[in-house]
């Protein structure tokens, strides 16, 4: 159980594991004893009751109905799959079936009242190739609400294609071209896109996008929308951690910066309603704004038809250092990345240590086509396609 307590504009918070009545009584005490060394905010305010909870049911029955020996053949389907798929898969170094689910409960003295339970299951694996010596790399992992919502079939085999498809991969020459993210690498590029996108970034400097709100920063076909309402979404809940209802909010449309995601908070501050996105990983954290579910949508073409098109590029299928080598205040980033030469409309040559380098808003203006193979990406709970970005620099030999 967490507890947070507001006191003449300071909060505190506490938590335990312990209902008994003495560690509940303790538990008061603590979190009033930190809202006391706590600074004063006059933004700093207890969540009101609005609105009616969003129609999401993000609990599945079946889940709880899968017995110990299905689960476990979910995990050997995805090993035998990526085994089956190509002989130059040597090792399924991880395979795996997981799944949880549980109970929020919201209450405060301002007469929220809420509750809804969740639950989510997933299939991942993890492979190795090898050929005369040299071992890529692949993985895959497919998300539900219940067991009979996976493929694991799927699972393996692209697991085992991510990896064989690499193999006999070398740098290329440095080139500034068109490049294609696949949905894995353009939801992490997304991810890394959305903390600059949230209000507290924005109000505390750490936002490229402070100010720019009503201005172009995207491609035209690019719509960025967080929905935590979708019934498929695997974030999606009836209400945020603060008891604030959920909501479809739209960020970028037609490349215009629409707004920002909110908590009670942060929407205090800049006169706005909560957007629903006053997110805790559990009862033991504060809330903070977070997105629920990143879709990335707008026209989409034929990824077929894309690759076709373009006489050079570079598809990328995996990028290292993401997180670590974008930065959400500036925009600019460098990471490593690896995937398959595009010449003459054709996939030709795999590439590996190779880097690509340039900024958020130079990529984001710079997107030209969206594929039609978009996916629920697990991290970050991101629903993306692949994305196409013109000029783009790419570093090799």
């Amino acid at each position: 159980m967490g507890l947070r307590v507001f006191r003449d504009g300071a909060v505190g918070h506490a938590y335990t594991s312990d209902l008994s009545e003495g560690a509940l009584d303790d538990l008061v005490r603590r979190a009033l004893d930190n809202a006391a060394v706590s600074d004063r905010d006059e933004h700093m305010a207890l969540p009101r009751p609005r609105g009616e909870p969003a129609d999401v049911r993000p609990y599945d029955p079946r889940l709880a109905a899968a017995t110990d020996a299905e689960r476990i053949a979910v995990a050997l389907e995805v090993e035998a799959a990526a085994l089956a798929a190509d002989r130059r898969v040597k090792l399924v170094e991880d395979t795996l079936y997981a799944d949880g689910d549980g109970e929020v409960f919201i209450a405060s003295t301002a007469g929220v009242r809420r509750s809804y339970r969740a639950g989510q299951c997933y299939a991942f694996a993890y492979v190795l190739a090898e050929e005369e010596g040299q071992v890529e790399t692949g993985y895959s992992y497919d998300v539900g609400r219940a067991l009979e919502d996976l493929d694991p079939t799927a699972v393996g085999r692209e697991a085992a294609g991510r990896a064989a498809r690499l193999l006999g991969a070398r740098k290329c020459p440095s080139m500034r071209a068109p490049v294609i993210l696949d949905p894995f690498v353009s939801a992490a590029f997304f991810g890394v896109l959305s903390s600059a996108l949230t209000a507290d970034a924005v109000q505390k400097g750490r936002s490229l996008f402070a100010g720019r709100e009503g201005e172009k920063v995207a491609g035209d076909l690019l719509e960025l929308v967080d929905d935590g309402t979708l019934p498929d979404g695997p974030d999606s809940a009836p209400f945020d951690g603060e008891g604030v209802p959920t909501a479809r909010t739209p960020l970028i449309a037609d490349g215009v910066l629409q707004g920002f995601l909110h908590d009670t908070y942060t929407a205090h501050k800049a006169g706005r309603a909560s957007t629903g996105n006053g997110m805790r990983g559990g009862y033991s954290g504060l809330p903070r704004v977070s997105p629920s579910n990143l879709v990335v949508g707008g026209v989409t073409t034929s990824l077929d038809e894309i690759i076709a098109d373009m006489d050079k590029g570079v598809l990328v299928t995996d990028a290292v250092g993401i997180h670590s080598g974008a930065n959400p205040v500036s925009g600019e980033f460098s990471v490593g990345i690896s995937g398959i030469l595009i010449e003459g409309g054709e996939l030709t040559t795999p590439v590996r240590e190779v880097t690509l380098a340039g900024d958020i808003v130079g990529m984001l203006t710079g997107i030209r086509a969206l594929g039609d193979d978009a996916r629920w990406v697990p991290a970050g709970s991101i629903h993306t396609p692949s994305v196409v970005i013109d000029g783009m620099t790419v570093g090799g030999t």
